[in-house]
């Protein structure tokens, strides 16, 4: 199979995130909106831009408090505690075959880009490009995070088919769907319906088992 580039998520792909993620919308719920929360609402959660979130927790919660205020306390309680993130088992492998093969690779997430920075900072991965919602007009399921990624790497519409896109969320499959290119679910803690699922060209129990796309 000829590879042109590989794009990648950030949470649930690169990383498992979804404790800190959760912690911190606890924390900024409590803190901006006076709400105690010991379970949040997944499936409005999922994939999602945190914009989006902010926006939708504000209206779960009834307030008339500024999503961005929200945001803000969330991003900041984030920001304090990357120490409690860890890449996924087989990233750094799957990085540095990537590297070896000289496929050109790349991050494109809904979350915070200071975020993935610098988590990849702190893990000494490198990355040539990692895009995040501050970079995109509409964030996924939009497939413009991907034909971001795409320009930035200057592949054309007709090299979308040798692209490999590695996702959790359905939110994120539909953006890659979206832009026509190839699609490695790898399963989490999101739910994916079988109509995407059945769209899917790969799905594997994690990173380190997509590997077998590289060596075989």
């Amino acid at each position: 199979m000829m590879i042109k580039a590989v794009f990648f998520d950030f949470d649930g792909v690169i990383t498992d995130s979804k404790l800190i993620h959760d912690a911190s919308w606890r924390y900024a719920v409590k803190t901006i909106l006076n709400v105690t929360v010991d379970e949040l609402p997944e499936h409005k959660m999922s994939g999602k831009a945190p914009k989006l979130i902010a926006q939708t927790l504000c209206e779960l919660f009834d307030s008339e408090a500024n999503h961005e205020g929200l945001l803000a306390c969330k991003n900041g309680y984030l920001y304090n505690h990357l120490q409690n993130t860890e890449p996924i088992e087989g990233v750094a492998t799957l990085f540095q075959l990537l590297k070896d093969k000289n496929i050109p690779f790349g991050i494109a997430s809904n979350a915070s880009k200071h975020f993935v920075i610098q988590c990849l900072k702190n893990w000494n991965l490198d990355v040539a490009v990692a895009f995040g919602y501050e970079d995109y007009d509409q964030p996924k399921p939009n497939p413009e995070p991907y034909l971001k990624l795409a320009n930035f790497f200057n592949l054309k519409p007709e090299d979308f088919g040798s692209v490999l896109v590695f996702e959790d969320s359905e939110t994120g499959l539909q953006a890659a769907l979206a832009a026509k290119m190839r699609t490695v679910h790898i399963q989490s803690h999101c739910m994916v319906s079988v109509a995407v699922l059945g769209e899917t060209d790969y799905s594997y129990a994690g990173v380190l088992e997509a590997l077998e796309l590289f060596t075989s």
